[in-house]
């Protein structure tokens, strides 16, 4: 067959002039009709339905939570300590920040004891809720064996926390933490239940607590760790950031909830933890007193079980019942599984002769 390449361009011509007419048929009828406002009947355009993003369960839970949760700033004092005499040593004081937990509509704020130890006035207190308003706040009690304080702003009506009960966690469970990180105002973070009843040493003591990988930091301290139904599962307290060796991410902890409700009820009620064994005495902690094997006595409390049974200052520390104090954290974590009344025997150095001496614990008195 011949092929007419005059024909074939012909008809090609036509079927272009076509389309492109068809085309200026459709711009010509949107220019005129739509992009007038005018849409014919049969038409519907732009009729997309803007509703609200279905809200998760994460926002739900900050929803809650987010408002029970406040900033904490306060002046405190820490000793300079110099290894040549004349200098001396001295004081500085510097600004502490951190978060806490309301937990009653009147006012009292949970929070951690080292946010405010050292207070180099108690007026320094400074509480930010999530309206923007700043109260000043009193101590009410603190622990320095549970790391846990409470304090009091003078306002009622509050947003409060819900406890849940933290002997329900499960491995793996989602868990949000809400803090002042960095004393940059309160933000959120989201992470996983990655052990329960974890161990750990810190600030001289031995504690239980929750780990998770919810991003934590500086200022964290004191904040909450929720449960993903927005409800309160532990106050954070403590980040792992290193070992000897290795940089650490994804290692913070949290006290658990049945330890918060246990502890500020006496801290509300007595302004320290009544119903716990104590030697009735303080111990040095400062390195200029540490020891190789031992602790070093700084006070005998009046009245106390030690007064009575005659232990003294500057006596040595160096076991109870036969299991070794090799420092303050051994000290405390030996009396915390003891009970008032019960007679233990206090291995001591003094003036370097070795003594035994029978104990009959007391209820502690103080802090």
């Amino acid at each position: 067959m011949k092929i007419n390449v005059k024909t074939i361009i012909i008809v090609f011509l036509v079927a272009l002039l076509g389309s492109g007419l068809g085309t200026f048929g459709v711009l010509s009828f949107y220019n005129s009709n739509i992009g007038n406002g005018k849409v014919h009947s049969d038409v519907v355009l732009n009729e997309v339905a803007y509703t609200s993003i279905e809200k998760g369960e994460y926002t739900k839970a900050i929803e809650k939570a987010y408002d029970t949760v406040v900033e904490i700033t306060c002046t405190v004092r820490s000793s300079i300590t110099s290894d040549f005499f004349f200098f001396g040593g001295g004081t500085t004081e510097s600004t502490s920040a951190g978060s806490g937990v309301i937990f009653s509509s009147d006012g009292y704020i949970i929070t951690n004891e080292h946010v405010i130890r050292g207070l180099a006035s108690e007026d320094s207190i400074q509480v930010k809720l999530y309206t923007g308003e700043v109260y000043g706040a009193k101590v009410i009690g603190s622990d320095a064996r549970t790391d846990l304080a409470v304090l009091k702003i003078e306002e009622d009506g509050l947003p409060f926390a819900s406890l849940a009960d933290s002997s329900q966690l499960v491995l793996g469970q989602d868990v949000i933490a809400i803090g002042n990180p960095l004393g940059s105002g309160i933000s959120c973070s989201n992470g996983i239940v990655s052990a329960l009843e974890k161990e750990i040493y810190i600030n001289n003591v031995y504690m239980t607590v929750i780990q998770t990988n919810a991003a934590v930091n500086a200022g964290n301290s004191g904040g909450g760790l929720f449960d993903i139904n927005g409800n309160l599962i532990g106050i954070v307290n403590a980040k792992n950031t290193s070992t000897m060796t290795t940089e650490v991410e994804g290692m913070s902890y949290a006290i658990p909830s049945n330890t918060v409700i246990r502890i500020i009820s006496d801290l509300i009620e007595n302004g320290y933890v009544k119903d716990r064994a104590a030697l009735g005495i303080r111990v040095y902690t400062s390195s200029s007193f540490y020891q190789t094997n031992g602790v070093v006595v700084s006070e005998v409390i009046a009245g106390g079980s030690a007064e009575t049974a005659g232990i003294q200052a500057n006596d040595i520390i160096t076991a109870i019942d036969g299991e070794e104090v090799s420092g303050y954290a051994d000290l405390s974590k030996i009396l915390d599984a003891k009970s008032i009344g019960e007679k233990v025997v206090v291995s001591i150095v003094r003036n370097e002769e070795k003594l035994e001496i029978p104990v009959i614990l007391q209820a502690s008195t103080s802090n």
